[in-house]
């Protein structure tokens, strides 16, 4: 009698515990939102949660400044990520070269810098196209993505 009711106990966690996997489906940062416009896919609680209500044409032209942003960065986030990885290595070694090391963290942050100020001109040029952007989302744009770089609506 013991072990029957153990059973029907387990199967019951193990059903309670599904139920609530499929439960939050389209709640938090999970597939199934939208690209933090218009809902077409990618990552985000849905449509129009950053940006308010917006048009096609007007997403359309925001995903446009964002993927130009992204394609203009491309080299220069390489590159920093190449520096990164090179300081990385240097500080692996047993006898570290400190001049080395720091030059090289002096060129990533040179690279930062001007990987930075591509970033606020970016910002500038999706805050014009839609004033609501991201608003309420805290400093350096909450790390979101969706005009800002770094978090769940870009790429």
């Amino acid at each position: 009698m013991k072990k029957g009711f153990l059973v029907i106990l387990a199967m019951a966690a193990v059903v309670a515990l599904s139920v609530t996997a499929y439960a939050g489906k389209g709640m938090g940062w999970g597939p199934g939102g939208g690209d933090c416009m218009k809902g077409t896919g990618g990552w985000g609680p849905g449509s129009g949660y950053m940006m308010g209500n917006i048009s096609d044409d007007e997403a359309k032209k925001i995903n446009d400044e964002r993927d130009a942003f992204f394609k203009a960065t491309e080299d220069l986030r390489q590159d920093i990520y190449a520096k990164e990885l090179e300081l990385e290595s240097e500080l692996a070694k047993k006898n570290i070269d400190t001049v080395k090391a720091s030059k090289i963290q002096k060129e990533i942050s040179e690279l930062e810098a001007q990987f930075d100020q591509k970033r606020l001109d970016h910002m500038i040029k999706m805050k014009k196209l839609n004033p609501n952007m991201a608003r309420g989302f805290g400093k350096r744009g909450g790390q979101m993505r969706g005009g800002f770089p770094g978090g769940p609506c870009g790429r």
